[in-house]
């Protein structure tokens, strides 16, 4: 069966998804769960879709997920340490279980599952300029839910998937690089501010200023930015 129309149709209409501001969506769950509602639509019999990812304090969690069975499934892989979508996404090729019942690559993880209404699952690495961003998965209740065309299909929206998450991560490693930063100068203004205080009250010089508040530091085990936030609002003995 010849399903190039139909997959045509598909991404175009995720390529009208983007082009309509996907890719700056400021909330990166919403954006990557529309993603993943393009793939839970287009794959017949889907349970639910979503990705994996490393975040930027490099934890493995799920995003965008488009229902509770995939925040089950995807936890159980994270506390166990195995399962095909962390398959997928260290071997970087797409994995398939026909039915958890009868697989034996990740006992631990489908013994977990036996519960769930879960026997098929589809995954496939999420990779952009050579960076291992995570991976995108769908799940079904029936087995032998996912066939060539669901291959041929969630390998082409991972693409996509993968520069938005990938600019999603620089953008939030950026943000948070910038706010460490903000706090490091923050801090450093309040601790010169303090030298500058205690300089012309005690009349002593800017390193002597800052061997009396390590001392108080040390002496009242607080941290340095804290005891210079009391001496510039008076509340220190020194």
């Amino acid at each position: 069966m010849d399903n190039s129309l139909p997959l045509t149709n598909e991404l175009a209409a995720l390529t009208g998804r983007m082009g309509g501001g996907f890719l700056t969506e400021e909330n990166a769950s919403k954006a990557v769960q529309s993603l993943a509602y393009v793939l839970k639509d287009s794959v017949p019999g889907s349970a639910g879709a979503g990705a994996s990812i490393i975040n930027v304090r490099g934890r493995r969690e799920s995003t965008g997920a488009t229902d509770p069975i995939v925040l089950q499934a995807d936890r159980l892989q994270y506390e166990l340490g195995q399962g095909p979508c962390l398959s997928a996404w260290a071997e970087q090729r797409p994995i398939i279980i026909q039915d958890t019942r009868e697989e034996t690559r990740w006992p631990l993880w489908t013994a977990a599952v036996a519960d769930l209404p879960l026997r098929s699952v589809l995954s496939t690495p999420l990779t952009t300029e050579g960076r291992h961003i995570g991976a995108l998965k769908v799940y079904s209740p029936l087995p032998l839910a996912f066939d060539d065309h669901s291959v041929f299909l969630i390998e082409r929206l991972a693409t996509p998937a993968a520069v938005m998450l990938g600019n999603v991560r620089d953008r939030e490693s950026a943000q948070r690089l910038s706010t460490v930063l903000v706090d490091a100068l923050t801090t450093r203004d309040l601790i010169s501010n303090a030298q500058g205080v205690l300089m012309e009250r005690m009349n002593i010089t800017a390193h002597e200023a800052l061997i009396v508040m390590l001392s108080a530091a040390r002496g009242e085990d607080k941290p340095l930015h804290l005891v210079a936030r009391d001496i510039i609002s008076g509340t220190s003995d020194e």
